[in-house]
């Protein structure tokens, strides 16, 4: 099983190394696995939890995971939009799965992610609908992965999405509604007041004769909320094959996230990866 090693700089005084790895949002099963390893070092040292850190201080982080996930490598084309030591973000292209759903299942994002980063594991940390293009963050160790999913949990982490949607639709809004499955259809889900509370901001960017092109911010993260939300209102993204209209000749999903934000794990450097929509 890999090891690995993490680094970072203090910018800031804590009032202890644990305080210190609250503020990076290490999960608590981790901190607690560190501090009995004694795997974190300051300035080189291990040093108890409840003592005080300086600005400026080395950091380094060992931990070994109990597994790591297995994907089949498939060395195919992939668009690698940012990289560091931590992480990546990548573009996906519409129509392809985010992930595998059955063993030895080859052709989606993460198998070309698991081929482009061996023989270090990848970590999934979001996932876009197949039908959806653009911008998806992968760690390249379990404990970004962590620190992402809580920034994405937390909303410290924002995904932004383009669609385009027939003419009409208000110039902005907030859509809450809960979103469940859909009991006719299980590959849909519905809005629904036994759902799951669902969050959705939109403000319209652009608008002629054919189309609304909208920006759309996430503030939850349910199964096709999107497409569940605008098509709630009567604007479904065009080209969408479960919530359009049987008339909708569009030749792809028109939605596309093109912004991902998030602080650098073990730091408070706020990234942004941009990427230009394809229609």
């Amino acid at each position: 099983m890999p090891v690995f090693h993490l680094t970072a700089t203090t910018t800031a005084p804590a009032a202890s190394v644990r305080a210190l790895l609250t503020a990076w949002r290490v999960p608590k099963t981790t901190r607690h696995a560190l501090r009995v390893a004694k795997t974190v070092r300051i300035d080189g040292a291990y040093r108890n939890f409840n003592e005080p850190v300086a600005a400026g201080a080395s950091v380094s982080l060992t931990l070994t995971p109990p597994t790591a996930p297995h994907y089949q490598l498939d060395p195919g084309p992939l668009e690698v939009v940012y990289e560091d030591a931590q992480l990546l973000v990548v573009a996906k292209p519409a129509g392809m799965k985010p992930h595998p759903n059955q063993p030895g299942e080859t052709g989606t994002l993460m198998n070309r992610v698991a081929a482009y980063l061996a023989p270090t594991p990848a970590y999934i940390t979001h996932r876009l609908d197949m039908l959806t293009s653009g911008l998806t963050l992968i760690a390249k160790d379990p404990l970004t992965q962590a620190i992402l999913n809580q920034e994405l949990g937390d909303k410290t982490a924002a995904r932004r999405y383009v669609a385009l949607v027939r003419p009409g639709l208000p110039a902005s809004g907030t859509i809450e509604a809960p979103i469940g499955p859909d009991p006719a259809d299980k590959r849909k889900r519905l809005v629904t007041p036994t759902g799951l509370p669902a969050v959705t901001h939109y403000r319209v960017l652009a608008r002629d004769a054919t189309a609304c092109r909208v920006r759309l911010t996430l503030e939850t993260g349910r199964t096709h909320q999107l497409r569940v939300h605008l098509a709630s209102l009567g604007y479904p993204i065009l080209g969408d094959p479960l919530y359009g209209p049987a008339t909708d000749a569009t030749p792809r999903l028109m939605l596309h996230a093109d912004s991902l934000s998030f602080i650098q794990p073990l730091t408070d450097c706020r990234r942004t990866a941009e990427m230009p929509v394809p229609f």
